[in-house]
């Protein structure tokens, strides 16, 4: 199965529950999608193709004020990316996923990318959803992290560089040369000036990162994605 098949069995389906594609080739996700929770958080759901059922897929929820799907280093909590089917019940499991995921202890859970597989994915969701939403003071943990703080402020001085077109003079030794993922060149030109002025950690994988997210960021407060 490839990453555009699997986009192509779930996207429309995922936007009537409020799941919005995003083009990703940065991430791991093999088809990644943006909820909007409230004007400061969002729900990412990222798909993973497996590399050992043939043909089946699994998903992760990403709670957070930054759109980096599985960040999870410093102080970022772990209870913020977890994997969808770990949030069903003894009883939901043996409705919603084959025998072999329903023994003591397996939390893990993967779907097979036909009907009824896509649709058993889907009632997952919708059951799975405000579970891990609702986990024990998990956005308070979240608004506490020093980490995805700086990730978002340094986000938001690359969307207040790009609104006031701000060039200044630097040697810039990672940006592309042409857009990815439909993210223009200048996004990246204005990642890597924040960095350098903030002097953070600076190579070609900070300066594409924080490009995605200040983009992704602007799109979903201008209502665009």
């Amino acid at each position: 199965m490839t990453k555009d098949k699997l986009i192509r069995l779930t996207k429309e389906q995922l936007r009537t529950l409020g799941y919005k594609f995003i083009k990703d080739s940065l991430t791991g996700a093999q088809g990644l999608f943006l909820k909007q929770v409230n004007d400061k958080y969002f729900v990412m759901l990222g798909l993973t193709i497996s590399k050992n059922y043939p043909e089946m897929f699994t998903a992760s929820f990403y709670l957070s004020k930054i759109t980096i799907w599985g960040a999870l280093w410093g102080d970022i909590p772990c209870e913020s990316y977890e994997r969808i089917s770990k949030f069903l019940n003894i009883e939901e499991r043996r409705r919603l996923l084959d025998d072999r995921f329903c023994l003591p202890g397996i939390v893990d859970g993967w779907w097979k990318a036909d009907e009824n597989g896509i649709v058993d994915f889907l009632n997952t969701l919708k059951i799975t959803e405000i579970r891990f939403l609702s986990q024990e003071n998990l956005f308070e943990k979240i608004e506490s992290s020093r980490d995805i703080q700086e990730l978002f402020n340094l986000s938001k001085k690359v969307i207040n560089r790009i609104k006031v077109n701000d060039d200044g003079y630097y040697t810039l030794r990672f940006c592309p040369s042409k857009p990815i993922d439909d993210i223009p060149a200048d996004w990246f030109k204005a990642a890597e000036k924040v960095i350098i002025d903030e002097k953070s950690i600076l190579n070609a994988n900070t300066v594409k990162r924080l490009a995605a997210d200040a983009f992704r960021q602007k799109l979903a407060a201008d209502d665009k994605i």
